[in-house]
């Protein structure tokens, strides 16, 4: 290697060692990511309010239209199905996620994930069991 070549290598590595030194340097990071990140959920929340609110407008206009023209038949809920079909889902998935939990962190506050979905679903039971 020459003379001349060394001495361009050690002006580039000079250069290179200046921009780093300035890039690290900077006190003021690139934060365009971060406004993004923030934005995301803030226009989710708002629009998705905004969607829900609309649809919930456009349902109580639906349904004062059916009582106008006298169209509009009342439904019964069935609660007692109801909580049937929900204490069962409940107990299942309260059940599943606290074996999961058990097994995987072993005896530790996050069994709750499971078992307060377990007492729920058990309650419902009890209630579908208990109401004439």
């Amino acid at each position: 290697m020459s003379a001349e070549e060394k001495e361009i290598l050690l002006q580039m590595q000079q250069n290179i060692q200046s921009i780093l030194d300035l890039l690290q340097s900077s006190h003021e990071p690139n934060n365009g990511y971060k406004i993004v990140l923030f934005l995301v959920p803030i226009f989710g929340i708002v629009f998705g309010s905004t969607l829900l609110c609309l649809i919930f407008f456009m349902w109580h206009r639906q349904r004062l239209e059916l009582i106008r023209t006298g169209l509009y038949k009342p439904f019964e809920f069935d609660f007692r199905a109801y909580s049937f079909f929900l204490g069962l889902l409940l107990t299942f998935t309260g059940l599943t996620l606290a074996i999961v939990f058990i097994m995987v962190l072993g005896n530790s506050l996050a069994m709750l994930g499971g078992l307060i979905p377990l007492a729920i679903g058990l309650s419902l039971l009890t209630f579908y069991k208990l109401r004439p």
